[in-house]
């Protein structure tokens, strides 16, 4: 049978779900994603023994895409704060992440990975670390679990911001379509909540770059 794949993509973000049926899924974790920034697999695995390619791991989209927000939502305003994870600063440098005292810090939670999303200035650190990977017995993959990514602020909202509404105008009824088909689940009154979330922090991102165009402007 043939693939049932959705992929988007930003300047640096890449989102791959398969939309298959599979023994290793389950209601919960219904479908393969596969999440990249540039080469860093900040979601995903390899195993000699399935072929030794990178392929997604079980996990729900939707949280992938709540989680994508919920980090861009920390970092839009740079002043001191953290959530997810407990204590994500205790948390970041337990996994050996160099995180500031007092930045804005959201600990995103996916399947088998954890992601930091830390601001400092105007540059978003990304801050990941891949428990799947590290276990990997595909030698290129070896050593790639973890690392820091740095982007300018501008540029990492608007590509999680472009990946979020692809995904949820063009492909989650679809998703959730196979959802209820394979797992018997559906999330669907879910969306509309996560549109308004993606809506808001659009808006949001307009109104900082309107701001900083201003204030060049004066300057």
């Amino acid at each position: 049978m043939a693939e049932n794949k959705i992929v988007i993509e930003g300047k640096h973000l890449r989102l791959e779900v398969k939309l298959i049926k599979s023994r290793a899924g389950e209601q919960y974790w219904p479908f393969p994603v596969l999440l990249l920034f540039d080469d860093h697999v900040l979601e995903g695995e390899c195993w000699r023994g399935a072929g030794g390619k990178l392929q997604g791991t079980f996990e729900d989209p939707l949280i992938v895409i709540q989680e994508l927000l919920a980090g861009l939502e920390e970092v839009f305003e740079p002043t001191p704060s953290e959530h997810g994870c407990g204590n994500p600063r205790e948390y970041a440098r337990k996994l050996g992440f160099n995180v500031m005292d007092n930045s804005p810090l959201y600990c995103a939670t996916l399947s088998y990975a954890n992601i930091f999303f830390e601001r400092v200035g105007d540059t978003v650190r990304i801050h990941y670390h891949n428990r799947l990977l590290e276990a990997t017995d595909c030698p290129e993959f070896k050593g790639k679990h973890k690392g820091t990514i740095e982007v300018p602020f501008f540029e990492f909202a608007e590509d999680v911001l472009k990946v979020v509404g692809e995904y949820l105008e063009e492909h989650a009824l679809r998703v959730e379509e196979a959802r209820r088909k394979y797992w018997n689940r559906d999330r669907s009154e879910d969306i509309e909540d996560y549109l308004k979330w993606y809506t808001a922090d659009k808006t949001n991102l307009e109104a900082l770059k309107q701001e900083r165009s201003e204030a060049h402007g004066r300057g």
